[in-house]
C-alpha cells in the first residue's frame, strides 16, 4: 500500500495519464475540428504531465524545476482547461484570462516566497490547493451555463474537486510542518490521484460534450430548413401528431396560417437565386419574430410557409395574419426604390378541428384560402373557415 502511494509512483502514473488522454484529444481534434477549444484541453494535460515529471524529480533537479515551475505548470494547465470549455462554448475571454493571470501570478510569486524567503511546504500546499480549487470552481461555473446533462454531470465533477482541494488545503493548514512534499503523508498522495481523476473526467467530459453538439446538430438538420432554420415538412407533421394527441386531450382550438411569397419567380430571374433565398430567409425572421415561442413555423416547399397556432380561435389566427401580412409589405428586403421590388404575400388562414378533420383536410381548407388570396390580387389575408369554405371566402388586406 505504502508503494502504491508513493509520490514518485503516483507522478508517474499521472504522466502516462495526462500524455495519453491529452495524445488522444489532439487526434479527436482533428477529426472534429469545428470544434474550438479540444486542443487548448489536450495541451493542458500534456503541461501537467511535465509538471507530474518535474515533481518526481524533486531532490534530484534544483528547486526552481522541480517546485516553482510545476506548481505554476498545473495553475496554466487548469487555465488552459478553462480556455477550452471558453473557445467551445464560444464566451468572452476576457474576465477568465484576467482571474487564471491573477491565480498564475500568485501561484508563481508563492512558490517563490515560500521556498527562498520563507521555506514553507506547508504554505506551499496550502497556495496550490486553494489556487486549483478556485479555479475548479470558476470551471464549473462555466459548464453550467450551457444547461445540459453533459455540463451538469462535468460541472458537479468539477465541484467534488473543488471541495477536496480546499479541504486538502485547510488540513494542510492544521497539519504539523513537513519536512518534505516527497514524505508529506496520505492526503497529499491522494491528492495526485484525483487530479488523475480531472484528467480522465475532464477528457471523457469533452468527447461527451461534443457527441451531444454533434446530435443536437443533427436533430436539428433532420428537423429543420438549412436556409431558413425554420422547420421542414416532416418535423411540422410530428408536431401536429402531439398536437392532435393533446386536442383530443383538451379540445382546445387551434389555428392554421398558410403563405406564399407574392411573385417571388420574379425575384429569382431577375435578381438570381441568391438574392431570393436571401429573400425567403428575411421572411423567415420576420414570421419567427413576430408569432409567439410556441407557434410552429414551417418552410412547406419553395416559396411557401406554414404557421401552426396552438390555442387560438380563428380570429385572432386572422389578426396574426394581418400582422405579418403588414410587416412583409413593409419590409424593404434592401431592394431598391430603381429595382421596382416590393416583397408582399398571400395569406390563407382557417380552424382546425383535429377531432373532426384530418391534416390533409386542413392543409386544402388553408390552400384553398391562399389560393383566393392570389386569384384576389395577392397581398391580402383570406379567411377560410370550415363552414363558409364553399362559400365566399372572407377576406382581408
Amino acid at each position: 500500500m505504502q508503494e502504491f502511494l508513493d509520490l514518485r509512483s503516483l507522478s508517474i502514473n499521472n504522466i502516462v495519464m495526462s500524455a495519453s488522454f491529452g495524445a488522444c484529444l489532439l487526434i479527436y481534434s482533428a477529426y472534429n475540428s469545428q470544434f474550438r477549444g479540444i486542443r487548448q484541453t489536450a495541451y493542458a494535460f500534456f503541461m501537467s504531465g511535465i509538471a507530474f515529471l518535474l515533481i518526481g524529480l524533486r531532490n534530484y533537479i534544483p528547486d526552481f524545476l522541480s517546485i516553482v515551475l510545476p506548481n505554476t505548470l498545473l495553475t496554466l494547465s487548469m487555465a488552459s482547461i478553462h480556455l477550452g470549455f471558453i473557445y467551445f462554448y464560444q464566451l468572452d475571454t476576457r474576465l477568465m484570462r484576467q482571474f487564471h493571470g491573477v491565480m498564475l501570478l500568485t501561484m508563481a510569486s508563492s512558490a517563490v516566497y515560500f521556498n527562498y524567503v520563507q521555506h514553507s511546504v506547508n504554505a506551499r500546499i496550502i497556495a496550490i490547493s486553494f489556487i486549483i480549487g478556485f479555479q475548479c470552481l470558476y470551471i464549473m461555473r462555466t459548464l453550467l451555463t450551457a444547461h445540459n446533462k453533459a455540463n451538469f454531470t462535468i460541472g458537479i465533477s468539477y465541484l467534488a474537486f473543488a471541495i477536496f482541494f480546499i479541504i486538502r488545503g485547510i488540513l494542510t493548514f492544521t497539519q504539523d510542518s513537513i519536512d518534505d512534499f516527497m514524505t508529506s503523508g496520505l492526503m497529499h498522495a491522494i491528492s495526485i490521484i484525483v487530479y488523475e481523476l480531472l484528467v480522465a473526467v475532464t477528457s471523457f467530459g469533452v468527447v461527451w460534450i461534443v457527441s451531444y453538439k454533434v446530435q443536437r446538430a443533427l436533430i436539428e438538420q433532420a428537423s429543420h430548413d438549412p436556409l431558413t432554420k425554420v422547420l421542414n415538412r416532416r418535423a411540422l407533421e410530428n408536431i401536429i401528431n402531439v398536437e392532435h394527441s393533446r386536442s383530443l386531450r383538451s379540445n382546445v382550438s387551434m389555428s392554421v396560417i398558410m403563405l406564399d411569397i407574392d411573385h417571388f419567380k420574379r425575384i429569382n430571374d431577375v435578381f438570381g437565386h441568391g438574392r431570393g433565398d436571401e429573400v425567403l430567409v428575411e421572411v423567415a425572421n420576420i414570421l419567427t419574430n413576430n408569432t409567439r415561442k410556441y407557434d410552429s413555423i414551417a418552410r412547406f416547399g419553395g416559396e411557401e410557409f406554414i404557421i401552426l397556432l396552438p390555442d387560438t380561435a380563428l380570429d385572432k389566427a386572422q389578426v396574426i395574419a394581418e400582422n405579418l401580412r403588414n410587416k412583409i409589405a413593409e419590409n424593404d428586403f434592401n431592394f431598391n426604390p430603381e429595382d421596382g421590388i416590393q416583397v408582399t404575400a398571400s395569406f390563407g388562414a382557417t380552424e382546425c378541428n383535429l377531432q373532426r378533420d384530418g391534416w390533409l383536410t386542413i392543409l386544402e381548407r388553408a390552400d384553398h384560402g391562399l389560393y383566393q388570396a392570389k386569384a384576389d390580387g395577392r397581398n391580402r389575408v383570406v379567411v377560410c373557415s370550415a363552414k363558409n369554405q364553399d362559400a365566399e371566402p372572407l377576406i382581408t388586406g
